[in-house]
This record gives structure tokens, C-alpha cells and sequence, in this order.
């Protein structure tokens, strides 16, 4: 295990925090190592140079700082595991299949694997048997495990922890477009050298410049990648904003996100942006009782901004959004007849051979590359991870309450509902590009956020219902009232 100058920075930081900081303070700074996705704290030579990111490596002082904490954290912990009973079955099995399925099904089927083969074909593929990846795989479906157990403790067991979780959603929507922005405009400067030092991950780093067109990626190794991280904190923000939990903040903050995920050029982003402007729409529509009116006229004037802003470009520079098009029409509609569009459905392909070939039992996390959650899910760990994953998903969401679509009396369910909707959607962009059946930290936090927030109701009460009219802090929710 080698460890990189990141972990170092790291290991000064943690060590701080675990001398003068909490629990909560540890799972912050956890938190913002996700937006280093593209570089990798460590080095595993003896896994085939696998490396694992900065968040891997913070969730470790997360669980110093619990084991360690006076307060009641871990006296918790059953609590947050039976909350978390149907992703702790999803990952338990993820792990013993990733182990065994591999060897048990070792030769009966051509794979493509998780690392790419050095081979100028496309659809290269080699016989199934276990590998390094099946193992790392299973590292970070546990981690994933661990993140939301950790979300839970810290909501429940912290003080000014649920604050402290919107704070951090909201500073980290805020650096995510800042470093997109900027990492875009030093683009093939000295200072965009200096930020390549930080993408030292084992990862695919993709040039991404399109007919003169930058492409925005952050620190991440592509722009789906930069979209997937990006999505799931302008949901929670836009969640939070509908709800007129801290609107001042989260409002701005989930406009920006908007904003340079429908410039990024990504078809990830535009199909996740897709999914969550149909979903806004038709909630305000069915729901009209939970729909504030202030939140609709500012959600339409938005939209006008957008509408005089793509004029003024038009005006302004009239080549450049012929140009534009046709690079967003090269990486959407385009991009199903390219080489890379036949590829990826011949890895999501792969999923449904491997679930019939394994007898429904999948072969196991790792064991082959995917590009979309739902086959890599169902190939890997097969019809129980598939319907204990389902289990979860449903169990966070709770579609039968009312806080899962808007403001209700209780603020802790309000809250609680807008990252259950956020952690929901932040799997949409998973679900057309991700290679590997985990889905991810951002959704193990805010899921395990969620149920913490609200947890999941055994018998009908009166919990659920619309706040009373406050004329003072919302004069449209007097008239819907």
C-alpha cells in the first residue's frame, strides 16, 4: 500500500479533527473528499495498481471519531443497522457473491471485465473467473454500507447535526460549479498542470474538449462523472428550497448546479435534468395542496432567465449556438450509433447474460463492466440483491407520505423527505453510465440521512399533514392552506 501526497494532506487534516473536532465534523470533511473522485488517496500495487479515493480513506477518521465520541454515538448503531436492514442485506450478499460467484461460475461465460483489457477492439472480452476487482468491489459496497450507517449516527446523535449536513450540501454544490468553472478556464494553462496533479486516480483521465468546446469535468476523470456527483447535490438543494428549509441558500445554490450541468455537454446530465424537471412538474400538478405558489413563480421565472440568456448568446455570438448544438447533438443522439454508444450497450447487455448464465444468482460485483446500475445490479448479485436493493429504495422514499413531496408540519420530516427524493434521483444518473452494481456514496448519505430524519412509519398517525397558515414567513401558503 503505497500512500499518495493526498493522504498525507488528509492525515493532517483528520488527525485535527479527531483532537479538536466531532463525529459531525468528520463526516463533513468526508463529505467534501467526494469532489476528488478523479484522484486516489492510495496505492494498491499487489491489486494491480488499484487505488482508493480520498472519501474511502476519510470515512476512516468518521469511524475514529464515532468509536471515539462521549456522546451517545454509538450506542445508536443498532438503530441506524435496522433502519439500514435492506442495504446491509443488499451489500452482505454483494460481498459473499463477489467472493464466491466468480468462482463458482469461473469459465462459463465471456466478460468484459471492470479493468479494461489492453486491446484496440472494443468489445474485447476474456472467460469469467475471480480478480482483484471482484475484492475492491466489495471494499466499496462496504464503504457504501458504512457511509450510511454514519449519515444515521450523525443526524440522530449529533447536535446541530442535521445543520450541519444542509451546510455542507450547500457548500459543496457552491465548490462543485466553482471548480468546474474554473478548471474549465485554465484549460491547457500551466495552472490546468498544476490540477492534473490531483487526478493521479487509476482512472481513464479523458482530455474532454469538443470542436474547440471545453467540456466541464472538475476534478473529475470525465464529464458524466462531474454530472453524476453534481445532480445529486442540486436535488437535495432544490428539495430543500421547495420546502423553504434555509431558501435563501439552497434556492441559489441549486439554480447554479442547474446551470453548468445543462453546460456540461454530458448526455448523463441532461437525462437526469430530464427525469427531475418531469418529476417538479407533475408533483405540482398532482400534489397542488403541498405546491407553495412562490416556489412556482420563482421556478418559472427561472426558467425565463435561462430562455433571455440562451437569446442573448444567440444574439451575441450567432455561430455559437449552431456550434453548440451540434457538439450536444454529438454526445446525445449521436452518440447511439458511435463506436462508444455500441459499446456501452454491449456492457449493459452483459448484465442480463450473466443473471440467465448464473441461474439468477449473478456473478458477482466486480466480476464484469456494466454501464448502466439497474443490469450491473441484477448481473452481479442477481434476483436477491436486485429485490433487497428495491426493498431499500422503498423503504427511504415512502411514497405514501406526504413529506416525500412537500412541506409538512413536522420539520424534521420535511427535511427528512426532501433528501429521501434527493437520494432517490441521485441513482438516475447510475442508471445510464454506471460500470458497477454500488450506488455510491452521495446515496448511502443521503439515504441513511433520511431514514434518519424520518423514520419509516409501522401504523397510521397524524404526523403527516400540512403545516398551518404562517402568513408571516409564506403569504402564498395562507392561500393554499
Amino acid at each position: 500500500m503505497q500512500p499518495t501526497f493526498i493522504a498525507a494532506i488528509q492525515l493532517a487534516i483528520g488527525l485535527i479533527i479527531l483532537l479538536r473536532g466531532t463525529v459531525k465534523t468528520a463526516f463533513v470533511f468526508m463529505l467534501y473528499c467526494g469532489l476528488l473522485a478523479g484522484s486516489a488517496a492510495l496505492v494498491l500495487p499487489s491489486m494491480g495498481g488499484s487505488t482508493i479515493p480520498p472519501l474511502q480513506v476519510a470515512l476512516l477518521f468518521v469511524i475514529v471519531a464515532a468509536a471515539i465520541s462521549p456522546t451517545r454515538c454509538l450506542q445508536l448503531l443498532p438503530d441506524a443497522i435496522r433502519a439500514n436492514r435492506w442495504l446491509a442485506c443488499f451489500v452482505a450478499y454483494g460481498i459473499a457473491s463477489a467472493i464466491l460467484a466468480p468462482r463458482l461460475f469461473a469459465g462459463m461465460m465471456q466478460v468484459a471485465p471492470m479493468k479494461p483489457l489492453d486491446s484496440p477492439d472494443l468489445f474485447e472480452t476474456a472467460l469469467l473467473g475471480p480478480s482483484t476487482q471482484n475484492l475492491t468491489s466489495a471494499f466499496y459496497l462496504f464503504g457504501t454500507l458504512l457511509v450510511a450507517l454514519a449519515a444515521y449516527l450523525v443526524t440522530r446523535s449529533q447536535r446541530g447535526g442535521v445543520a450541519a449536513l444542509i451546510s455542507a450540501g450547500i457548500g459543496i454544490a457552491w465548490t462543485h460549479v466553482i471548480l468546474g468553472l474554473v478548471v474549465m478556464a485554465v484549460h491547457g494553462t500551466p495552472i490546468d498542470a498544476v490540477l492534473n496533479l490531483l487526478r493521479n486516480g487509476n482512472y481513464a483521465q479523458l482530455d474532454q474538449a469538443y470542436q474547440g468546446f471545453v467540456r466541464i469535468r472538475g476534478l473529475f476523470p470525465e464529464p458524466s462523472g462531474f454530472a453524476d456527483f453534481g445532480f445529486a447535490f442540486m436535488v437535495l438543494n432544490a428539495e430543500l428550497w421547495y420546502r423553504s428549509i434555509r431558501p435563501g441558500a439552497t434556492g441559489p445554490a441549486a439554480f447554479s448546479l442547474a446551470m453548468i450541468l445543462t453546460f456540461s455537454t454530458s448526455s448523463t446530465a441532461y437525462a437526469a435534468l430530464f427525469a427531475y424537471g418531469l418529476f417538479f412538474m407533475l408533483r405540482a400538478f398532482l400534489t397542488p395542496r403541498l405546491a407553495p405558489a412562490s416556489r412556482i413563480r420563482q421556478f418559472a421565472f427561472a426558467l425565463v432567465v435561462i430562455i433571455i440568456l440562451v437569446a442573448a448568446m444567440m444574439l451575441v455570438v450567432p455561430e455559437l449556438p449552431l456550434k453548440f448544438m451540434d457538439m450536444i447533438n454529438g454526445m446525445t443522439i449521436g452518440k447511439s450509433g458511435s463506436d462508444s454508444g455500441r459499446q456501452r450497450l454491449f456492457w449493459a447487455l452483459q448484465g442480463w447474460d450473466a443473471f440467465t448464465n448464473s441461474y439468477g444468482l449473478g456473478i458477482g460485483p466486480g466480476s464484469f463492466r456494466s454501464s448502466s446500475l439497474a443490469t450491473a445490479i441484477l448481473g452481479s448479485t442477481g434476483v436477491i440483491g436486485l429485490v433487497s436493493f428495491l426493498f431499500y429504495l422503498r423503504t427511504v422514499l415512502q411514497p405514501q407520505r406526504l413529506s416525500t413531496y412537500g412541506r409538512t408540519a413536522l420539520l424534521e420530516h420535511s427535511i427528512g423527505g426532501a433528501f429521501a427524493v434527493a437520494a432517490v434521483f441521485s441513482l438516475v444518473p447510475s442508471a445510464t453510465s454506471s460500470a458497477k452494481p454500488d450506488p455510491g456514496t452521495n446515496f448511502a448519505f443521503l439515504a441513511g440521512a433520511a431514514l434518519a430524519l424520518r423514520p419509516q412509519q409501522r401504523r397510521r398517525d397524524n404526523s403527516e399533514r400540512l403545516p398551518p397558515p404562517s402568513p408571516a414567513t409564506d403569504p402564498s401558503r395562507a392561500a393554499i392552506a
